[in-house]
C-alpha cells in the first residue's frame, strides 16, 4: 500500500508517519535516591526525625523515613517536577509505584496517604497502614464512611513492591484504585480488582513514610518511587 502511494505522487515520507506507533506517555516522576536532591514537594518530618539517603544492602541507595518514638509523623509531602510542586488533577489516572521495607509491623495510620488539601470533605481518601500485622488499604468516603477493602501479611525487614493505581473523580463512585503487590494485581474484598470510590477533594497529593504508631520508633524505607499515567510506566 505504502509503494502505492509513492507511485501515486504522495511523498515517501508518509509511509514514515504511517508506520510510526502512538506516542509514549513519559513518566510523570521518579524520585531516585542516589540522583541527589529532594524531589518532594516538602517535608513534614521534625527533628529528631529524618528523612535522608542511605544505604541498603538489597537496593542500595533508598529513602529513610525515620519516626522516633513519641512523634506521630514523619512524611514527605507533594512531588516535585521540572523544580515545581506538581498538581495532579480531577478525572486523571495515576499509577504511583514504590518499594518498601518497615522495621516494624506495629500499628500505624499511614505509610502512605492520598491526602486530601484545601476544602475537602474527606481529608485521606487513600490510605495504606499496618493493621493487626497486615499491610491494609483503607478508603474514606464521605460521611465518615470508611472500608478496608484489602490487606495482605506484611513483616518487618522486608522488602515489597506496591503500585496504585488512582482514577481521581470528585463523584460517590467515579473515581477508583487498582492495586499491584509484587507485581501481582489484586482482587478486593468485592471480588473487583478496581475498587469504585471517591478519589478526589479540592486537591490531592501523595504522602510517603510513617504516620501513627507514636509509641514507636518506625523506620520506612522506600526505593524507586515513580509517578507515571499507566502501570507499565512503573511497575
Amino acid at each position: 500500500m505504502l509503494r502505492k502511494l509513492a507511485w501515486a505522487g504522495v511523498p515517501a515520507m508518509l509511509g514514515v508517519v504511517l508506520l510510526a506507533g502512538p506516542a509514549q506517555a513519559a513518566v510523570i516522576w521518579t524520585a531516585d535516591a542516589a540522583a541527589g536532591g529532594f524531589p518532594f514537594g516538602n517535608s513534614n518530618c521534625n527533628r529528631p526525625g529524618s528523612i535522608k539517603v542511605v544505604s541498603d544492602p538489597a537496593h542500595g541507595k533508598v529513602w529513610q523515613y525515620s519516626k522516633p518514638k513519641g512523634d506521630p509523623r514523619c512524611e514527605s509531602h507533594g512531588i516535585k517536577v521540572g523544580g515545581r510542586k506538581y498538581k495532579f488533577a480531577n478525572n486523571k489516572t495515576y499509577y504511583l509505584g514504590w518499594w518498601m521495607n518497615l522495621s516494624s509491623a506495629v500499628d500505624n495510620n499511614a505509610n502512605f496517604q492520598w491526602k486530601s488539601y484545601g476544602h475537602h470533605i474527606q481529608n485521606f481518601p487513600l490510605v495504606l497502614k499496618m493493621r493487626a500485622g497486615m499491610l491494609t488499604l483503607l478508603n474514606r468516603q464521605p460521611h465518615g464512611q470508611t472500608f478496608y477493602p484489602w490487606a495482605v501479611p506484611f513483616a518487618a525487614h522486608t522488602w515489597h513492591h506496591i503500585v496504585l493505581g488512582i482514577h481521581t473523580s470528585d463523584q460517590i463512585r467515579g473515581g477508583w484504585v487498582e492495586v499491584y503487590y509484587d507485581g501481582v494485581q489484586q482482587a478486593f474484598s468485592d471480588g473487583t480488582k478496581r475498587w469504585a470510590c471517591r478519589s478526589w477533594d479540592s486537591y490531592n497529593d501523595p504522602k510517603w513514610g510513617v504516620y501513627g504508631a507514636d509509641r514507636t520508633a518506625v523506620t520506612n524505607l522506600v526505593d524507586d518511587l515513580k509517578v507515571g499515567s499507566t502501570y507499565a510506566e512503573v511497575a
